[in-house]
């Protein structure tokens, strides 16, 4: 998939600047702050797209709907049935991320600062329930806010999540502040356990937190991006690859294979029922600023 300069929408709003790609899964396509010189990339720009339709570039931000991260072994157990998902190449026999940032968006409504992009999916190998979502963004001078939408069209309730998964620009004197309460375990196919630990113990480049308000990322230099998220995205994944790259700051609804341990009885997944009609939304911002101007932190992170 090629994500041409051409297709894309740009938002501007004060010394903010976004682009979005909505063929390409209705992804954020770069995040900039033009008052300096040169401008500062909020998120690492998207490139190219792989010839592998599911091994995406990594870089600008995308839609996780209907749900985040894995489903283990591509199996969703639900109303006493198991239900078969798609597993992802790079995380077999897993599945990854959901389908909808791989399908292209409909643009319903653009102006200057403000975009409004629909997906309307029918049932398929990747999720066995039809839903419409929405996303919409909004560039003020201090920030970007994205916001989400599921509803179930069909005629029997589904469990359901909502996030988003920005690739943020990272250096190497960058530091990681929030005030997430707690951690949960993963194995080593990075499936959530079930077992939560408090987290203020966060080590490693990956991290399943939850409980939390606010996230700041600090460099050197004194410039800051700051994330909020709506409560209903309690849960917050922290991944930073080995060649730092980038660092992935996902707001979500559920911790992964949340759906499966909800079903296993653990408590405090995140994991929701969506009726039939019935809408789950949340929203996430995303804004440039400087040390100590962001919402109010107390841990610090390396992951």
């Amino acid at each position: 998939m090629s994500v041409r300069e051409d297709d894309r929408l740009v938002l501007r709003a004060g010394a903010l600047e976004a682009t979005l790609s909505p063929a390409a899964g209705g992804r954020l396509a770069t995040f900039r702050d033009l008052s300096s010189t040169p401008a500062r990339d909020l998120v690492v720009p998207l490139r190219d797209w792989p010839a592998e339709p599911r091994r995406w570039p990594k870089g600008g931000a995308y839609p996780l709907i209907p749900y985040s991260n894995r489903i283990a072994d591509g199996c969703l157990r639900h109303a006493g049935r198991a239900w078969s998902v798609a597993p992802h190449p790079d995380a077999d026999p897993h599945s990854l991320h959901g389908p909808a940032h791989l399908r292209p968006w409909k643009v319903e409504a653009c102006d200057r600062a403000r975009a409004e992009l629909t997906l309307s999916a029918e049932p398929d190998g990747d999720w066995p329930w039809p839903y419409f979502a929405r996303q919409s963004f909004e560039l003020t001078p201090q920030s970007l806010r994205v916001s989400l939408s599921i509803e179930n069209r069909g005629a029997e309730p589904f469990p359901v999540g909502l996030g988003w998964h920005p690739y943020l620009a990272w250096s190497e004197d960058a530091e990681v502040r929030h005030d997430a309460r707690r951690r949960w375990l993963y194995d080593e196919d990075y499936v959530a356990t079930g077992e939560v630990v408090p987290a203020d113990a966060v080590d490693g480049r990956t991290s399943y937190l939850s409980d939390w308000t606010g996230l700041e990322i600090s460099h050197a230099d004194g410039h800051c991006v700051h994330v909020a998220a709506d409560p209903a995205l309690s849960h917050l994944v922290l991944h930073r690859p080995d060649d730092d790259a980038y660092l992935c700051v996902e707001p979500v609804s559920h911790v992964a294979n949340g759906f499966n341990l909800d079903a296993a009885g653990v408590a405090g997944t995140g994991t929701r029922l969506l009726g039939a009609g019935a809408r789950f939304s949340a929203w996430v911002e995303l804004g440039p600023g400087r040390r100590g101007a962001g919402p109010a932190t107390d841990r610090e992170t390396n992951p």
